[in-house]
């Protein structure tokens, strides 16, 4: 896998250098990148190339900035029982349905990073991949944030509740609002899909349906998927103060 940008490319080599395969800079820039690089002995195969090199590997993916390129292994998801016998005081959990939109995602996966979220599920079908520009999106959030690639998220979310975990689907037709609301100390928060929100036997089976406040817009009904968890995670942070 190649990612790009400074962001991700920094992330990368600062917390899995062991992931890392090749490592191209832009010759003239190579005094930005090279303090990071010596202080890990596991990177070795470091090529100082032109500008047009760079742009050429990455014309799927151009930024005028863009001075470092990264061939790394694919990202390795964590197991579900990673997420059981995480031992916090206070930790929440991420569960993704159907989300389809890879810049979403990647917004998502570093808004989650920076809120404390302590991991991430994914769907494996119907579901925005893992790319390069995922991480590139995530500004290499992806390096750090735990997540798992569920089979069946219904039983996913079963096996993490028998873990004392407790459901949370944020819907609009939620009767119990955010701001108002007091999680629990384990807490798992459901995000849907763009368009469709989430799948009628996830909502069925979750404890709570909770929504955001908003006001009512003729012809404007929801707000973004990651503007949702974004305001979502602040009042879970605030109310756990």
């Amino acid at each position: 896998m190649i990612i790009s940008g400074d962001n991700a490319c920094l992330a990368c080599l600062i917390h899995n250098p062991s992931k890392i395969k090749e490592v191209l800079i832009n010759r003239d820039k190579k005094a930005n990148y090279m303090k990071i690089i010596k202080k890990n002995n596991t990177i070795k195969n470091i090529r100082f190339v032109d500008k047009k090199e760079l742009q050429k590997i990455d014309k799927d993916n151009p930024r005028q900035s863009n001075d470092i390129i990264i061939r790394r292994d694919d990202y390795s998801p964590s197991s579900l029982q990673d997420l059981c016998n995480l031992n916090k005081k206070n930790s929440i959990i991420v569960a993704l349905d159907q989300l389809t939109d890879q810049n979403n995602l990647g917004n998502i996966i570093r808004t989650c990073l920076l809120a404390g979220v302590n991991g991430i599920i994914i769907p494996d079908h119907s579901s925005a991949p893992i790319t390069s520009s995922t991480a590139s999106t995530s500004a290499g959030a992806i390096e750090i944030l735990k997540f798992h690639i569920s089979k069946n998220l219904n039983r996913s979310l079963e096996e993490l509740k028998k873990n004392g975990y407790w459901t949370y689907a944020l819907d609009m037709k939620g009767k119990l609002i955010t701001r108002d609301f007091k999680f629990d100390k384990k807490t798992i928060l459901i995000l849907g899909n763009e368009g469709k929100g989430i799948r009628k036997n996830i909502i069925n089976n979750s404890d709570f349906i909770i929504s955001l406040p908003q006001e009512e817009v003729s012809g404007i009904d929801s707000y973004n998927a990651a503007n949702s968890l974004a305001m979502a995670l602040f009042h879970y942070k605030v109310n756990l103060l």
